[in-house]
């Protein structure tokens, strides 16, 4: 059993929401998949719209470090106790203290999280004699940013990424073996789907931190009143069923709410699903052969279609991944994709909604029912003069104190990448959150059947699968939309 700070860890028994999540991990011994891939960071950086970076701002200015860098708050040494070599009388090794260390981080949709990492990055540099910033982005903006900053040689020190990244930035980004390491040897193995996601092929190049998941989230009583019976107990649980109840709520004026522009959450999170709901993905498991362009997937576009002006709002083309969130806190939609964080904001700003909201996890469709599902991470950047300061800081902050913290802030919204945390409350107190675990058995990454890699990390910076989807609705052609679809997959894949 794990050792949870001096506790064990409760057994995963029948009915626990550790046998909920069914989540398949892979060991550390399975054998490690290797191929070949030749595309360059700035051939990725050419494919995207590089922006300058905004200056961040220093969270705290230097102090005298009260702490190692990899010690838990309050640590100090013990009376009497001679600090180590290379270390300053107050404990923090010297090369540390004076040093600088930035972080680029996407915005969370539960804001708190911000605070809590401002004060957790503070309280590190206090420790440690260190001058620290954090800038957070929003979501379409965080990869030109890095990018910008790979071409440029000079930014920030750590950056967070989305699934994927990490092989779109593989020569630009420090070795992190021992700290990714050192989690799995704490917290047990990494989830199958966070290794897919971060890994690079055998060198952790980022420390997995897990992800927000996604599941229908819509209100009770607008079912009701749409004549859907029982939606608490018997929610909509096959895509035509959700485009049907959907005539009906759009008719009372409130209608579907979808994103379908260029932002990393909600419009990957509806198009992957659908996707291989329908019998479609971007390659065999041979990561080569584009396997997008299949009939079921074109009757399911044609399906999709023959709904969306009666059953969605249609602004929802231009959406990103806040619109949805502020249409349905504002009353304007019934139902969307999202994470926990509008019923987490509802709860505390509008609590009438909160009680009138449920989830469920995403429809199934003929080929079963999948979620897109990959650990965002963390890494350090090679042209850091802090690559000393960045990992300690790391270590500290992927400690289980400091990353209970930041997990129980978010109240679930952030599933974690690896079993440790899986009976913790704020995954298991609320039954209207149960989803956003249960999503877990149904995930999929990004290139599936073949492995997350380059060629799937720049097919979805390039927003293909998404864009699809908006070429239809935008023509009406479903036919057209995904042979466009299969000949920019073809480009990437057999490239």
């Amino acid at each position: 059993m794990l050792e949870r700070d001096g506790r064990k860890a409760p057994g995963h028994d029948q009915g626990n929401i550790g046998d909920i999540l069914q989540l398949r991990y892979s060991r550390r011994q399975i054998l490690r998949r290797a191929a070949t891939f030749g595309l360059s960071v700035p051939v990725v950086s050419a494919l995207l719209a590089a922006c300058g970076g905004e200056e961040a701002t220093p969270t705290t200015a230097p102090a005298a470090p009260a702490a190692s860098p990899t010690a838990a708050a309050g640590q100090t040494p013990a009376a009497g106790q001679t600090p180590e070599a290379g270390a300053t009388p107050t404990g923090a090794p010297a090369v540390l203290k004076g040093t600088q260390l930035t972080l680029l981080f996407g915005t969370f949709f539960v804001p708190e999280t911000q605070d809590l990492m401002k004060e957790q990055l503070e309280e590190w540099g206090k420790q440690n004699g260190v001058q620290t910033a954090i800038d957070f982005v929003n979501w379409p903006d965080l990869q030109p940013k890095i990018s910008a900053a790979v071409q440029a040689g000079a930014g920030p020190d750590i950056v967070h990424f989305w699934p994927g990244w990490p092989y779109l930035y593989k020569d630009a980004l420090v070795e992190v073996n021992d700290l990714a390491e050192k989690v799995a040897q704490t917290e047990g193995d990494y989830f199958d789907w966070a290794m897919k996601t971060v890994r690079v092929d055998d060198t952790w190049l980022s420390v997995p931190i897990g992800t927000s998941t996604s599941a229908q989230v819509y209100r009770i009583s607008f079912f009701q009143e749409a004549g859907w019976d029982d939606p608490v107990n018997n929610p909509p649980d096959t895509w035509e069923d959700l485009f049907r109840i959907g005539v009906e709520l759009k008719k009372r004026g409130t209608p579907l709410g979808q994103a379908f522009g260029h932002s990393t959450g909600d419009p990957p999170s509806f198009a992957y699903s659908f996707m291989w709901a329908h019998g479609a993905m971007e390659v065999e498991e041979d990561g080569k052969t584009v396997a997008f362009n299949k009939p079921e997937f074109v009757e399911g576009m044609k399906l999709l279609l023959s709904y969306w002006t009666q059953a969605f709002d249609e602004t929802g083309l231009s959406w990103d991944d806040a619109t949805n969130n502020r249409a349905f806190l504002a009353g304007q939609i019934a139902w969307t994709f999202n994470g926990s964080s509008i019923y987490i904001a509802a709860q505390k700003d509008a609590p009438d909604i909160a009680e009138d909201t449920m989830h469920h996890i995403f429809p199934q469709g003929p080929a079963g029912r999948f979620n897109n599902l990959g650990s965002q991470s963390v890494g350090i950047l090679s042209y850091s003069k802090n690559v000393e300061g960045a990992k300690a800081f790391l270590e500290w902050w992927r400690s289980p104190e400091q990353f209970r913290r930041w997990l129980e802030i978010q109240k679930g919204y952030q599933l974690t990448p690896t079993p440790y945390y899986i009976e913790d409350p704020y995954y298991t107190q609320d039954p209207k959150l149960k989803p956003y675990a249960e999503v877990g058995k149904y995930g999929r990454n990004i290139g599936f059947a073949g492995p997350t890699n380059e060629k799937a990390a720049e097919a979805s910076a390039r927003y293909i699968v998404v864009d699809t989807f908006a070429r239809a609705i935008q023509s009406g052609n479903a036919e057209e939309a995904i042979q466009w679809g299969a000949s920019e997959l073809e480009r990437i894949y057999g490239g």
